[in-house]
């Protein structure tokens, strides 16, 4: 075998790999990219090079994560015609070659989170420890019904605060809008496992939906999302986020309508693969409407509105511009320990 020809066949995988799982993996990117928002004071408080840094990072982090899971579980996925095509439509590449690849993306994402910041480094480091525990631990991993949600959670938050940590050092805040997300993750991935239950009651994988069945487990995971929508009211409460977000709390009734009619329609793969349409919808309108509050939006709304009204002082935005302003001398203390 020549390296020659081995090169090419990782290009394809890597190419196969950006076709079928691309899309989500650039969807989990929202994530570190709102926590960077967060964690700014403005458009003076981002550094591009820094975030295009911990983008590249994130995204070869991820792909470390699928790959080194795909790999782990190449026999019991080849068990599923649902499972195989993603997972295995590599060409000829071996199981060896496919470790070869987590490895390579795992080296590739610690060195450039390192160029980050230390504090990118280390959480960096502690999602893939979760990865691997995910899903190389049959004992601790997806075959341990509620420690594998905990994972979840756990992974969900780190990977906003990677984002957050970028401008902001750790703080309450950081952490709390990170449970946010990690519950988000967590139930989104409750209701994976409604999705996979068939596939994985053959493998004899022990997920919540093997454990306890698809229909509690479906009601769990909705119980996990009105969680996060609870606690993001929570912090609109607080002032840890902008008021303005209070209205988000309208989609939390919408979500429960695609639930009870998902739960009347019959639990089961197709039921879940819609449920997971509809609440990613969701989550988007959401994710956008967080976007507006950050720092930076508030920062260019204020200024397109002090150019249109010099006189103006900003009263749509005027409380999340103060609480920008607060929160501006702490994070230029931190950029410049970095």
């Amino acid at each position: 075998m020549t390296s020659g020809s081995s090169l090419r066949r990782y290009g394809r995988a890597i190419q196969h790999f950006a076709a079928a799982r691309g899309p989500e993996v650039l969807a989990l990117q929202a994530s570190p990219i709102l926590g960077a928002l967060f964690g700014s004071a403005g458009w003076e408080g981002i550094e591009p090079y820094r975030i295009a840094l911990l983008l590249a990072g994130s995204v070869a982090l991820t792909a470390h994560v699928w790959f080194f899971n795909d790999w782990v579980g190449h026999t019991s996925d080849r068990n599923d015609s649902r499972r195989v095509t993603a997972a295995f439509g590599y060409g000829e590449i071996t199981s060896r070659e496919l470790a070869g690849l987590a490895v390579g993306f795992l080296i590739t994402a610690t060195l450039i989170l390192a160029m980050v910041g230390l504090p990118a480094l280390l959480l960096g480091a502690a999602i893939a420890a979760l990865s691997m525990l995910y899903s190389g631990s049959p004992s601790w991993g997806k075959g341990r019904p509620i420690v594998a949600s905990l994972i979840h959670v756990i992974g969900g938050m780190f990977h906003f605060l990677l984002g957050y940590t970028v401008g902001q050092a750790f703080d309450g805040s950081g952490f709390a809008i990170g449970l946010f997300f990690g519950l988000v993750f967590a139930g989104g991935h409750l209701n994976q496992e409604v999705r996979d239950y068939d596939a994985d009651l053959r493998n004899a994988i022990r997920t919540n939906a093997v454990a306890f069945g698809v229909r509690r487990t479906f009601v769990l995971s909705l119980v996990v999302f009105t969680a996060a929508y609870a606690l993001l009211l929570a912090l609109v409460t607080l002032g840890i986020l902008p008021r303005l977000l209070v209205w988000t709390a309208l989609l939390w009734p919408c979500h429960l309508a695609c639930s009870l009619a998902a739960l009347r329609r019959g639990v089961g793969f197709q039921a879940a693969r819609w449920m997971q349409r509809q609440y990613r919808i969701l989550f988007a309108l959401l994710g956008f409407a967080m976007v507006l509050t950050t720092p930076p939006a508030v920062e260019l709304a204020r200024r397109a509105e002090r150019a249109h009204d010099p006189t103006a002082g900003g009263a749509l935005y005027r409380q999340e511009a103060d609480a920008t302003d607060r929160k501006a001398p702490e994070i230029h203390r931190h950029q410049e320990r970095h």
